[in-house]
């Protein structure tokens, strides 16, 4: 009797393990994608990581032949979105996009996301950051500031917009640098911004080039300093940070992700079909009418370390500023 128990149940193991490597091989054979990608972002519609979503999708779609839906999934700088993909099968057919903003949420301990959990597929966009002065204001270059600042403690004021976002971080790490302490103001958008530099309710604007191009043309406006290791050929005579003695570099980024655990396959298809996407012209005037380089697009090895490499700043800005949760 225990001679047939035992017979059995290593035929039964035996058929559990030709079913198990069965369907693998079954999943290995099937064509990836074979249905629709679900694409979600958490900004709101209209805004830079929505065009940013969907230039890069107009020719993915193509490339991988299987529609691509974009949906807005909004709260917590990215947390509820990310929380979301958690509970979802990491076969990728669920990817996201992912600014400064969602590294601050994790850093924060807004998202049960570790950023362990995030896989990079492509980083799309790399838009300077920049001060901007009013042609009226009080100060005409980015030294004047520093000085005043540093003489004066919080008496230069900052517009940013959001508080714990790339904004206040940006002027955070820029002051430290710096050695000064300075005021921040925040605001809505740029736009908000503008008008607040042209009112003198604030002495410098935190800006991207495609936010304060209009009043610059007009002449109300100048940067005095990009946050960027290379002078931007569309300004040649605004200094970086660095040329000028401070190491900071600061811009507002968009990449695109999966959670970890996604197979390699999947994710080397993805990675190679958006940065073919990207190469195409439709992308490239996209990131040179809104000032950015071909460097804004990295592949996949260089993107991870990129997010390595930044995500200390936002932990340690984060804890600083008593943003991060206990």
């Amino acid at each position: 009797m225990k001679r047939i128990v035992s017979v059995l149940l290593v035929g039964l193991m035996a058929a559990a393990l030709l079913v198990s490597t069965g369907a693998g091989v079954m999943a290995a054979e099937k064509k990836y994608p074979s249905k629709q990608i679900n694409w979600l972002i958490f900004s709101s519609a209209g805004g830079g990581t929505d065009i940013f979503s969907r230039m890069a999708a107009i020719r993915l779609r193509r490339i991988l032949k299987v529609p691509i839906v974009i949906s807005t999934m909004s709260g917590g700088s990215g947390s509820r979105m990310m929380n979301y993909m958690l509970t979802k099968p990491r076969d990728g057919y669920t990817i996201g996009s992912i600014t400064n903003s969602g590294l601050g949420a994790i850093a924060r301990g807004m998202t049960k996301a570790k950023l362990s959990d995030l896989t990079g597929i492509v980083r799309g966009c790399y838009d300077p950051q920049s001060f901007v002065v009013s042609s009226k204001g009080r100060f005409k270059t980015i030294q004047e500031a520093v000085e005043f600042g540093k003489a004066n403690p919080k008496k230069v004021k900052f517009g940013i917009a959001h508080m714990a976002g790339v904004d206040h971080i940006t002027v955070y790490e820029f002051a430290k640098a710096a050695g000064f302490k300075p005021e921040y103001v925040p605001f809505k958008s740029g736009g908000e911004i503008i008008v607040a530099l042209l009112s003198g309710t604030i002495d410098l604007g935190v800006l991207n080039p495609s936010e304060f191009l209009g009043q610059y043309d007009a002449g109300t406006v100048k940067p005095v300093v990009f946050l960027v290791p290379k002078r931007l050929k569309d300004f040649p005579d605004v200094p970086t940070t660095k040329e000028l003695g401070w190491d900071v570099e600061q811009a507002t980024w968009r990449g695109v992700f999966l959670m970890s655990g996604t197979p390699e396959p999947v994710v080397e298809v993805l990675e190679k079909a958006f940065l073919k996407s990207m190469k195409h012209k439709v992308y490239q005037d996209y990131l040179k009418n809104n000032y950015m380089g071909p460097e804004s697009v990295m592949n996949r090895k260089d993107w991870e370390a990129f997010l390595q490499k930044e995500y200390p700043i936002w932990e340690n800005a984060m804890k600083t500023l008593g943003y991060k949760k206990k």
